[in-house]
């Protein structure tokens, strides 16, 4: 048994040197595990498949007509081998499975996190693991997530709640470019796939190192810092212009959507299913799309800090139009910070403006109201304490009286 795991091992190895693009082969890197005796000589038919790829399409000079099918087996020969490291439980296989997230062949990645799950993740794994939940593709991430449903400990929950997929598919994300909306990303900072989204103003990122957000943004402030709720209550009519505005073109861009004819998925299936992802989008785009990354739950976050990078008059009011959310990654165990900015044109924040304005100037109205009906029912409560006051003065005075004629 101990023979076989051990070939399993410097299979790995070698493949892992190739995906992780090492310009040389070397056997030793597979490092075996103590007590496993040396692997024997006998050649395997997945062996003969290695060789023949290592040998025939990545030696220099060489070059097989085949390579694409010797390589497609060779990944799966190694998924194979992964899973079976897995299926052991053993935890002693546990950095050898991880290096396969060096490798850029998704699959392989996938495979991985299967093997991990059969493992079985500990809390003692969750710093090993953090980086996984980030990975540049979505399918990636999804398997990361139900890999740590497979985990016990404190630790790998909190790890599980933080990883929340958020997209489909197998295509590499890139990382958005900040500077493209003219916000500032602080130095030696991480950016996060499934917490950011252009289309929604929000990109998110975690520090790495000794590099602290708050410093950097501390510099870059115009307002601030205000704790979460307290900015959410001093610009709460901006923040509701916002995503009123927000749904109002989500409805407006739906309704055109409806009014479109649908592609026929019988003679187009592609087209028509392109039409119901625009749908599915479009739907997306109002203020309820933002509830995740608005959303800063405690036991997550901390208690986040907000620093107003650009506050702007449209209409009659000014408008934090960009400003960061800095809060500690608990899941991380690092500092993170949240880039927000508004999505929508000044017209629509001004259309929203007006009800808005009128929906304050009756709160006005309302606080006015009850500052008078307050003040009158504080003179009435005055007025009942010195009638009190007189009477039980009166009473003792009469008491007093009394006692005199009495002879007391």
């Amino acid at each position: 048994m101990k023979q076989a795991q051990t070939i399993l091992l410097a299979l790995i190895g070698v493949l892992l040197l190739w995906l992780a693009a090492f310009p040389y082969r070397d056997l030793a890197s597979a490092t075996p595990l103590p007590g496993d005796v040396k692997p024997a000589s006998t050649r395997s038919p997945k062996d003969e498949v290695v060789d023949k790829f290592l040998d025939g399409c990545l030696t220099s000079g060489a070059k097989a007509p085949n390579c694409d099918k010797l390589r497609k087996d060779a990944v799966e020969i190694l998924k194979e081998d992964v899973l079976r490291l897995g299926s052991t439980a053993n935890r002693a296989y546990l950095p050898n499975i991880l290096r396969m997230f060096y490798s850029d062949d998704i699959e392989l990645r996938i495979a991985a996190t299967h093997a991990i799950g059969m493992i079985g993740p500990q809390d003692s794994d969750v710093d090993q693991l953090a980086p996984l939940t980030n990975d540049p593709v979505p399918d990636v991430r999804h398997a990361v997530s139900s890999m740590l449903t497979q985990g016990k400990g404190a630790a790998i929950s909190l790890l599980k709640q933080r990883a929340v997929p958020m997209r489909n598919g197998r295509a590499v994300e890139k990382r958005e470019d900040a500077a493209r909306f003219s916000m500032p990303v602080a130095p030696d900072s991480v950016y996060l796939f499934d917490s950011s989204d252009t289309t929604k103003g929000r990109l998110s990122y975690v520090a790495r190192g000794k590099s602290d957000p708050v410093q950097f943004f501390q510099a870059k402030a115009k307002k601030g810092p205000f704790k979460w709720e307290q900015f959410r209550e001093q610009y709460r009519y901006q923040l509701k212009d916002e995503e009123e505005a927000l749904d109002q073109l989500q409805q407006t861009a739906a309704t055109q959507l409806e009014n479109e004819k649908p592609p026929d998925p019988a003679t187009n299936m592609e087209a028509f299913m392109a039409h119901m992802q625009k749908l599915q989008s479009v739907s997306m785009q109002g203020s309820t799309g933002r509830i995740f990354f608005d959303a800063y739950q405690s036991n997550l976050y901390g208690a986040p800090t907000v620093y107003v990078l650009e506050e702007r008059q449209i209409g009659q009011r000014n408008y934090p139009t960009r400003y960061v959310v800095v809060y500690q990654e608990l899941a991380f165990k690092r500092p993170g910070y949240r880039l927000a900015w508004t999505t929508v044109p000044d017209t629509a924040i001004k259309t929203a403006q007006a009800t808005s304005l009128a929906e304050e100037k009756e709160e006005l109205a309302r606080k006015k109201e009850n500052e008078v009906l307050k003040k009158r029912q504080e003179a009435l409560q005055n007025l009942e304490k010195k009638k009190d006051e007189q009477e039980k003065k009166q009473f003792k005075k009469g008491q007093a009286d009394l006692e005199k004629e009495l002879g007391f």
